[in-house]
This record gives structure tokens, C-alpha cells and sequence, in this order.
């Protein structure tokens, strides 16, 4: 049976028991580098205030206080947090899904004038930091054009700055351009409109790498802290990664990590749920007219 990078007759030879052997050995330390500091928040939820900051790697409590995560789930308010950070992750990974499809279907197959300089826009906006816009960004949400209407203080001035991503259009346009003519014209012949044709054709050869910029989007919008401490300012709307900066200094650290290795938990799932599909991301250029 092959190993993924050896075949079974390279496994049986000595080089390659050797190559196998330190491989393995080289990915496990890796592995347990990148799962440390997931289980050191973990067991430090678990101890005193004060074994917190015993000298020493430490990672192992002394006695294991599980009370700790229910006192921070109670004292933090948890619950809340998590409805409050869903609300905006789960709307703004379905906008940011949708408008990038849309702009990257008619980028690619709709063809408009001057796609090459909206494309060349997209990706200029890719080399600037998105701190340098933080505060064009903030003055326009507090007075929107036209509207003259501000949308701080709400969900939907988060919803719509998330929307807008360059880098998704980018990748999705790269991707529709590599679906064969052939098949999108098949549908145009039979009829389907282009509409139809990016529901019933697009759409389901797209899935994969619809799924994993969706998770990307989940993951990067959860963590994201600026933009939602500026634009929400009410204690009972704003985000988790907002409130339990303000709110954790009242409490010892054990439950500080209690709290933190909560919140990491729901990015942490669906990327280990949905990993299969990003598996898949690594084919995504292999599609057959």
C-alpha cells in the first residue's frame, strides 16, 4: 500500500524505511507545535489562578477545576457572545459568498468592458494593508454617500465592509476561467440564460472552492477585532472577540483562558469538519471539458 509520498516498493527498501521514518518523526514535532498552544490554553482553564504562572512548562494542573469553564461560561456570558458572533459571521460569509460570485461570474464569463482595469482595481486593493483604510472606512460607515446615513452601532456596518473581498473575487474568477467554453456554451444552446447558467453549470463545478473560501471567510472574520470594536460600541451587540477584551480583566487568568479557548472553539470545529473539502481545494484546477 502506498504511504502518500512512497510507494510500497520504495517502503521496502531501506532508503526509503529511513526517508519514512524521519518524515514522520519531522511531521509529528511539527504537529505537536501547532496543537501546543491549543492545549495549553486548555489546561490552563483547568488550574488555579496562581499555578497559572508557575515556572516551568507547567501543563499539566495540579488538580483539574473543571467548575472554571462553567464560571466563565456563566460569568462572561457566553451564550450571548456566541449568538452576537454568529449573527455577524454567518451574514457576512453569505454576503462576501455571494457578491464575490456574482462579481467573478461576470468578470470572467459575462466578459464587460474594462474587466481588465476593474480586475487590475481588485488587486491593488490586495497591496494595501487594510489598516491604511480603517479610518476612510470608519468616516464613511458614520455618513453613508447618497444616503447621508450613518450604520454604526449596527450589524450591517460589519456586514457590508465584509462583503466587499478583493481576494475571493480573485481566486473564483481564476477558477471560472478554467471551466471549458464548451460546457457553459452547451447551456447557453439549450437555452439557459446566463443566470441559469451560473446556478446549474457554475455554481456545482465551483463547490469545493466555494466551500473553502467559506471557511477561510468564517475563520477570518471570527478573529477580526478593529473593525468590529470601532463600528459596534453597544456591550450587548458587540462581537466575543471585542467584549472579553473588556470584560476578562475583572477575573483571574485561569478564566481568562476558560473563555479563550472557548472562543476558539467554533473556527477551530469547522476547520476540522471541513478539512475534507479543503483537501479537495489542492484539485480544484482539475476539471475535464
Amino acid at each position: 500500500m502506498d504511504r502518500g509520498f512512497l510507494s510500497s516498493i520504495e517502503l521496502k527498501t531501506l532508503k526509503g524505511r529511513v526517508y519514512y521514518g524521519v518524515t514522520v518523526v519531522i511531521l509529528t514535532l511539527l504537529a505537536l507545535i501547532v496543537l501546543f498552544p491549543f492545549v495549553y490554553a486548555f489546561t490552563s482553564g483547568l488550574k488555579g489562578s496562581l499555578e497559572v504562572f508557575n515556572s516551568g512548562l507547567n501543563l499539566i494542573p495540579q488538580k483539574a477545576q473543571w467548575h472554571n469553564y462553567r464560571d466563565a461560561w456563566e460569568d462572561f456570558k457566553m451564550l450571548k457572545l456566541f449568538r452576537n458572533s454568529f449573527i455577524i459571521v454567518t451574514v457576512s460569509v453569505l454576503l462576501r459568498l455571494t457578491v464575490s460570485v456574482m462579481a467573478a461570474y461576470s468578470l470572467s464569463q459575462l466578459k464587460p468592458f474594462g474587466r481588465q482595469l476593474v480586475m487590475l482595481a481588485f488587486l491593488l486593493t490586495l497591496m494595501i494593508p487594510s489598516i491604511a483604510y480603517l479610518v476612510p472606512l470608519f468616516v464613511t460607515l458614520g455618513n453613508l454617500p447618497i444616503v447621508h446615513k450613518s450604520i454604526l452601532d449596527s450589524y450591517w456596518g460589519l456586514w457590508i465592509p465584509y462583503a466587499a473581498d478583493a481576494f475571493g473575487i480573485f481566486v473564483l474568477k481564476s477558477f471560472f476561467d478554467r471551466i471549458p467554453p464548451d460546457i457553459t456554451d452547451s447551456a447557453k444552446i439549450d437555452g439557459a440564460s446566463s443566470f441559469q447558467t451560473l446556478v446549474y453549470i457554475v455554481l456545482p463545478l465551483s463547490r469545493s472552492i466555494i466551500i473553502i473560501l467559506g471557511i477561510l471567510s468564517f475563520m477570518n472574520i471570527w478573529k477580526d477585532y478593529l473593525l468590529p470594536l470601532l463600528v459596534i460600541s453597544d456591550p450587548e451587540r458587540q462581537p466575543i472577540t471585542v467584549r472579553l477584551f473588556y470584560v476578562a480583566k475583572d477575573y483571574g487568568v485561569n478564566l481568562q483562558m476558560a473563555a479563550a479557548f472557548m472562543a476558539l472553539l467554533p473556527p477551530l470545529l469547522i476547520a476540522i469538519l471541513m478539512q475534507r473539502y479543503l483537501k479537495a481545494g489542492l484539485t480544484m484546477g482539475s476539471i475535464k471539458g
